[in-house]
């Protein structure tokens, strides 16, 4: 489960989603939408994948709309100007454990937060031109990449801001790491890896597996920034799988005795997160995190729903006879981001204590294998669309928006010579993203819309002209290109 659905992990999304729920009415579900006659496009082709368009989707979004010229217009992102939101002095939080769960939701650093679970996904030299201003020593970045399995490998990013906070980020899958996905038996007795005398914790086998792999490296790199900063805040991100190994590592680094006294993990966002151990785990992650970690989920990502919390684990045959059930659960406080009828994911379901709810009541709540929902700038869209609604702003002259939606935090290597209006999977799930997707529900006027004005545009080496949107998938507008 990775970087909302990567251009080569497109196609996997419904393998790995139908092969972790074959004994549930959902996947029954997922199987008989796959027997629908469907229509590829090369607007959303994946190398040589697609994601799946129901006709009667095609049909339905064939219907003409005029497009707002103002919407369709070449629109430049600034320059990344110093605005130091990773420190204290530029509007870093220092109470987060302190806020509500509702001011957690609503809280601006949350953008910048999203911004960094991308940059793990970047290559090392895109990094200081984005991150450099927002106050981070890039000097010390650094990423630590382990095999988890012999044809898979996990990716962390940990770097520090002057001498008050470290990041550790986790990248979410590729292809290969599927294997790690599936692997959700149960791993051997680990309470002692996280301070807890029970031996009644377990973990889903391959994320801890994958985590075990990255373990020494990234302990070592935080112990050492610690030591150089002592006092500095911890703070961890993933997004996917990566915020698997995120919730392993918070409750690693802070119970399990590997880190220096003073070390604290003042922080957590998981974004798409599956579930990671069995309830002795949340209830041992919860008991030392819960009040610090916010787990956004959007309706209908298929990753948050992974593995369910009763799983069958098995190969199948005499082993699904001989194979414990596992039963899984979430950690830390919950944000469900929900649609409006109106359209748009623009609604937050907030559970201050935690929940395993991440049904919407829209209806048609099952995980949606497109992954339309699941990619970061879908979280980064709903989020901004999420606090206009609930605060009446949409921080369009918020330092933290700026530094964010900045020109040197576009991913260029996936916008160059792109269409705006294109649904492609890897560009989606940039934050600072070139138009789309919208985020949309059953709203016709979503396709002619801009999710953020601010946000349309490839920089300005790149800029290209908008075309009109042409259909919305599920909950993405795009163009079909048919």
């Amino acid at each position: 489960m990775g970087k909302g659905l990567t251009a080569a992990t497109a196609a996997t999304t419904a393998a790995t989603v139908g092969a972790l729920q074959a004994t549930t009415a959902a996947a029954g579900t997922a199987a008989n939408v796959a027997r629908n006659n469907v229509v590829t496009s090369s607007a959303v082709l994946a190398g040589q994948n697609a994601v799946p368009l129901a006709r009667g989707t095609v049909a339905a979004a064939s219907r003409a709309v005029t497009p707002n010229a103002n919407l369709l217009r070449n629109v430049q992102l600034p320059k990344c100007q110093q605005s130091n939101v990773l420190l204290s002095a530029g509007g870093f939080p220092t109470n987060w454990q302190q806020l509500t769960a509702q001011q957690q939701a609503e809280h601006p650093i949350n953008m910048v937060m999203f911004q960094l679970g991308y940059s793990v996904y970047q290559a090392p030299e895109q990094l200081p031109g984005c991150l450099g201003p927002m106050g981070m020593d890039t000097k010390s970045i650094k990423f630590i990449h382990a095999k988890d399995t012999p044809v898979s490998a996990v990716t962390a990013l940990v770097m520090k801001a002057a001498n008050e906070r470290i990041f550790v980020a986790f990248k979410g899958s590729d292809i290969p790491n599927v294997i790690t996905n599936l692997n959700c038996r149960y791993s051997g007795p680990a309470g002692a890896a996280f301070g807890a005398p029970t031996p009644d914790i377990r973990m889903h086998d391959g994320f801890y597996r994958a985590w075990q792999a990255l373990e020494k490296d990234v302990v070592t790199t935080v112990t050492s920034y610690s030591n150089q900063a002592p006092g500095a805040k911890i703070y961890v991100i993933g997004h996917s799988l990566g915020a698997s190994l995120a919730s392993i590592a918070a409750l690693r680094l802070q119970k399990g005795g590997v880190l220096p006294a003073s070390a604290d993990v003042a922080g957590v966002w998981l974004l798409a997160a599956p579930r990671a151990g069995n309830g002795a785990w949340r209830d041992a992650y919860n008991a030392a995190l819960l009040t610090r970690t916010l787990r956004v989920s959007n309706f209908r990502d298929f990753a948050a729903r992974l593995p369910q919390q009763s799983q069958d684990c098995s190969s199948g045959g005499l082993a699904a006879a001989l194979t414990e059930r596992g039963q899984y659960a979430h950690v830390g406080r919950s944000v469900v981001q929900c649609p409006a009828a109106s359209g748009g994911l623009v609604q937050w379901n907030v559970y201050s204590s935690g929940s395993e709810t991440l049904e919407c009541g829209a209806g048609k709540d099952g995980p949606d294998t497109s992954g339309s929902t699941h990619m970061l700038g879908a979280y980064f869209d709903a989020w901004r669309r999420g606090h206009l609604a609930s605060k009446g702003s949409d921080l369009a002259k918020d330092a933290r928006t700026a530094a964010v939606l900045c020109e040197q935090c576009t991913d260029k290597r996936l916008l160059q010579n792109m269409r705006l209006t294109r649904l492609d999977a890897m560009v989606a799930n940039s934050p600072a993203r070139a138009g789309g997707p919208v985020t949309c529900f059953n709203n016709d006027a979503c396709r002619v819309q801009r999710a953020w004005s601010a946000a349309t545009s490839v920089g300005s080496s790149f800029t290209a002209a908008a075309a009109t949107l042409t259909g919305c998938s599920g909950y993405v507008c795009v163009d079909l290109g048919v």
